[in-house]
């Protein structure tokens, strides 16, 4: 829920509270809801096909694919004015790709580069994070 409101939020004009930009919006678990994004673009006064349009929508499959949609993304942020990026959820893919103990170590590593990742891209575009 938070994570549809804010990749409509960020399209508002700044005097509305918005960055006047664009989303994107890397789903791990499937839970992104189009329907959703259009009611509360409706309400925010935006045209929803409009809203829609401005989220770009990515569906990560594994931490893997989800660490390579970050890294790609570098392409079209600037291009395409993302002043948002949300990945839902994070750790999805990291948890259940790396069980138990025995793979704790490994798993923290990547996560931690995946982190690392995102803050340099939030760095060097101003774009917001949300995870």
């Amino acid at each position: 829920q938070l994570c549809h409101q804010l990749s409509v939020m960020v399209q508002l004009p700044e005097d509305k509270g918005g960055l006047n930009a664009k989303a994107l919006y890397v789903d791990t678990e499937n839970t992104f809801r189009p329907e959703r994004i259009m009611q509360i673009a409706k309400y925010r006064g935006l045209d929803p096909q409009e809203a829609l349009r401005n989220i770009l929508y990515a569906r990560a499959y594994n931490s893997d694919h989800q660490m390579m949609i970050i890294e790609e993304s570098r392409k079209i942020i600037e291009r395409e004015n993302i002043g948002l990026i949300v990945i839902d959820s994070l750790v999805a893919h990291f948890r259940s790709e790396y069980p138990g103990r025995e793979n704790l170590a490994e798993r923290q590593q990547k996560l931690n580069h995946h982190i690392a990742q995102l803050l340099r891209i939030a760095d060097i575009y101003n774009a917001a994070v949300v995870v």
